[in-house]
Order: C-alpha cells, then sequence, then structure tokens
C-alpha cells in the first residue's frame, strides 16, 4: 500500500473519496510561458494535464460546480501545424478524471439550443488521431450558440493557426469563459447541468525578438456576438482587461508587453477595446 501511494504521489495524481482527480499541472508546465500556472481561484477547480502518446498536449482548469472548464491553455507548434489534417469526428465522451456526477453529459446538450463548443480546438490538435479525440472530453466543452461558436470565436481559431505560420515559431493561447446568460443559466438537468457562460476570451502569446519579453494578442467576446468570422477584430482588448473581467491572474510572472503590438499582429487595437461584463 506505502508503495502504490508513492507511485501516485510521483505521478502527480491524487485520488479523493468523490472521484476526481487533481492532477498537477508539472507535466502540463510547457502549455503556459515560463511555466507561469494561474492560481485557482475555486475550491471546486480540478487541474487536468490531457496527452496523446505519452506527450503532454494541453491543460484545461475544469469547475465541477459549474460543469464546464474555466478555462484551457495549449501550444502550437509550426512542425504540428504543417500536419493538421481533417478527420473523422468522434462523439463527445465523459472524462475518465471526473466523477459523472461532476460532469456535464453528452445528452445535456440534446434539444437545448446550444452547440457543445470546444475550448481546445480540435482542428489544433489533428496532427494526431489520439490528440484530436481528446478534445472530445466534455471537460473540454461550454454551451456555445453555434452562430458565435462558427463566426468570431472560429475566426480567431483560425487567426491563431496562421499566426502560428506566419511567424513559423510556436505560440501559446489561453482559451475560457466566465459569467453566466440570465435568461438560460444553464442546459440539461441536475445533476448534468452545464453553466451557459456569458463571456469568452482568447489569450494568444508570442515570445518577443529578444526571448526577453512576450506579445499578446488578447480578445474578449459576448456570448451572443453572432457576427462574421473576421470581425473578431472588433473583439480585440486588453490582457488587463481579461484579468479584471475574469478575476485570474493570467501571466503574473512573464514579461508581457505594456502595448499592443499592431505591426506585430497585424491588426490594430480598437478604440473601443473589447470587452463582455
Amino acid at each position: 500500500m506505502r508503495f502504490f501511494v508513492q507511485v501516485v504521489i510521483a505521478l502527480g495524481v491524487l485520488t479523493f473519496t468523490h472521484g476526481t482527480y487533481a492532477q498537477s499541472f508539472k507535466a502540463c508546465q510547457g502549455m503556459f510561458p515560463k511555466n507561469d500556472v494561474p492560481k485557482a481561484t475555486s475550491s471546486s477547480d480540478v487541474d487536468l494535464c490531457k496527452f496523446a502518446n505519452d506527450r503532454a498536449i494541453f491543460a484545461i482548469r475544469y469547475n465541477t460546480s459549474r460543469k464546464i472548464p474555466e478555462w484551457a491553455a495549449h501550444k502550437l507548434s509550426p512542425e504540428d501545424l504543417h500536419n493538421l489534417t481533417k478527420r473523422k469526428r468522434p462523439r463527445f465522451f465523459p472524462d475518465k478524471n471526473v466523477n459523472q456526477a461532476l460532469s456535464a453529459l453528452d445528452k445535456s446538450y440534446v434539444r437545448s439550443g446550444f452547440s457543445r463548443g470546444h475550448i481546445v480546438p480540435a482542428y489544433d490538435m489533428s496532427w494526431n488521431a489520439d490528440a484530436y479525440r481528446a478534445t472530445f472530453n466534455l471537460t473540454n466543452v461550454v454551451p456555445q450558440k453555434q452562430s458565435f461558436n462558427a463566426g468570431t470565436w472560429l475566426g480567431l481559431e483560425k487567426t491563431f493557426r496562421k499566426l502560428v505560420q506566419q511567424k513559423n515559431r510556436p505560440l501559446w493561447v489561453i482559451s475560457g469563459v466566465y459569467g453566466q446568460v440570465a435568461k438560460t443559466p444553464t442546459i440539461g438537468t441536475a445533476p448534468h447541468s452545464p453553466v451557459v457562460p456569458k463571456c469568452f476570451y482568447k489569450i494568444i502569446i508570442a515570445q518577443g525578438e529578444t526571448n526577453q519579453t512576450y506579445k499578446v494578442l488578447a480578445a474578449l467576446f459576448a456570448w451572443n456576438n453572432f457576427q462574421k468570422q473576421k470581425k473578431w477584430r472588433e473583439s480585440i482588448t486588453t490582457l488587463a482587461q481579461v484579468n479584471k473581467r475574469t478575476g485570474i491572474d493570467f501571466l503574473t510572472n512573464v514579461a508581457v508587453e505594456n502595448t499592443h503590438d499592431a505591426a506585430f499582429w497585424g491588426v490594430p487595437l480598437p478604440h473601443n477595446i473589447g470587452d463582455c461584463q
């Protein structure tokens, strides 16, 4: 028994009686610039490090009370980008690292009026079949209106991949949600009722030319932003605004440039920055 406990601790996985697993992000530190993992803000948060072929591929901070991820982080390299391909979509499935009672179910979304919206895009992981399938864990899903999912949200997902190609370097992205839609606060049937998030955000991070500082492209969206894909540019915001709205201190130990680098990202900061509250 003592040997078993030592092995479990060494793997960074502790089993709790309610059936969730608190996984250390130690193996997923590469998903964060300078290994800067944000501090948890809720006792309901569970950290999940996802793997494919013994390789860490993305990190999820999942909230067992809200039944949705708070945010997820991943990194995309030019090498992986080169191997992205169209794959057959699997069914969404329960995450084995979260007790079913603390998770949404696939049927929670049936006839709800909301799509199963990926936080880590499936296509970003399509360089490998197992990595692609991992994005269909229900811990990587939030309720999204399809008009938003296939609109401005998809537009920024595509832009992230284009930036990896243009810059020819690995880029990081943190994608998350906060708030709750008042009109339809949850879907499904308790206890498998995921919250319908009101606000969505992405933080794209690139290492600067000096390798000492980092550049950030951030965007904030409302859940009912049903504009065309290219309109994501109107939702560009600042890292400080994302931190303020989410209550999470992202990149606090990273030397982030204070101003939005319009020349680097190829898009200006709008006069009225993106916001959602």
